[in-house]
């Protein structure tokens, strides 16, 4: 009986692994490409403040993307370096080939996350909005625009925060895909 047992595992087991192995073989579809606009590593400088009367302050920030779980998603580090302080994060961006946009989750080593959609309303340009969510409860309303070189080897990002129904920036900055120096 055991002997059985153990057979009717093992097939089943096999099973699991021949129809895992026939459907792996899917790829994404040309849309997919859209999530490739932050693949690869990018340095962005700038200044941010953190009110909208508030004095600014420089920021380095890098985005580190890779395309995984089949190319299906892309999986970004990020670093954001800002007045003596560091903030490491992990992003995981899809894109929703029903609605035409980028869904994101993204995780901080403060405690805050996110989710945001994203998508490009022109060639070069990509508006992004989302909510932040801290641990200490509070929740802030955000966008960033991002418009691309042609050749999508730089990039100047606007980011803007909502107080009140009032959109100011928050941050403002110029990019370069390519290794940081």
């Amino acid at each position: 009986m055991r002997s059985v047992a153990t057979s009717i595992c093992l097939v089943i087991l096999v099973s699991g692994v021949a129809v895992r192995a026939q459907t792996s073989t899917v790829q994404p579809g040309p849309e997919y490409k859209i999530l490739d606009a932050w693949a690869g590593d990018w340095v962005i400088q700038g200044e941010a403040k953190d009110m909208p009367s508030g004095s600014s302050y420089k920021v380095y920030w890098t985005l580190k993307g890779q395309r995984v779980l089949g190319g299906f998603f892309l999986q970004i580090h990020t670093m954001w370096k800002a007045q003596g302080t560091v903030q490491y994060g992990l992003v995981v961006t899809g894109y929703d080939l029903t609605k035409k946009t980028c869904a994101t989750h993204g995780y901080n080593d403060d405690g805050s996350w996110l989710i945001s959609t994203a998508a490009f309303i022109n060639e070069r340009t990509c508006i992004e909005t989302g909510s932040s969510y801290f641990p200490d409860g509070r929740v802030q309303k955000w966008r960033n625009t991002w418009d691309f070189s042609p050749d999508r080897n730089s990039l100047s990002v606007k980011g803007e925060n909502d107080k009140n129904g009032i959109w100011w920036t928050s941050f403002e900055g110029k990019g370069v895909r390519g290794p940081e120096k």
